[in-house]
């Protein structure tokens, strides 16, 4: 008498949502007045002594970094939508299968807490992601 096989009633290649949520682009610390005017003083000593040694353009990158550093903590960022699959991770439309990820860890980062997964590939070395703090233990799993 032969036994009839039992069809899975899902397909097994079927692309699963393990966990999805939705959080920042980036963390995010909105920092005051007192710390930009230490920063720029600081630019400006530092830069007196680089121009004493004829640095220009290490002076304009210093400057530039500083401008930049002020650009992304008074911007606020967007919300990104992110997703663990059974097939790899979505950072908003981006897909990264498992293939070329090799590990992951959490960690703090200014006032969010992240989570990173490190790759194989030359760029990105590294793909971060907010995460929502109750989610935290989920994604472990």
């Amino acid at each position: 008498m032969e036994e009839e096989k039992k069809q899975p009633e899902t397909d097994l290649n079927e692309e699963k949502t393990l966990i999805e949520w939705e959080a920042a682009e980036r963390s995010f610390k909105k920092r005051n007045r007192d710390f930009w005017i230490t920063a720029v003083a600081i630019l400006i000593l530092v830069s007196v002594i680089f121009i004493f040694i004829k640095e220009f353009f290490l002076v304009i990158a210093l400057g530039s970094l500083l401008f930049l550093g002020y650009v992304l903590s008074t911007v606020p960022p967007g919300l990104a939508k992110y997703k663990i699959t059974n097939r790899g991770i979505y950072f908003g439309e981006q897909f990264y299968p498992w293939e070329i990820l090799e590990r992951f860890w959490f960690k703090n980062s200014m006032d969010s807490e992240m989570v990173h997964f490190g790759t194989f590939m030359k760029f990105p070395r590294v793909i971060s992601m907010v995460i929502l703090l109750e989610d935290k233990e989920k994604i472990k799993e």
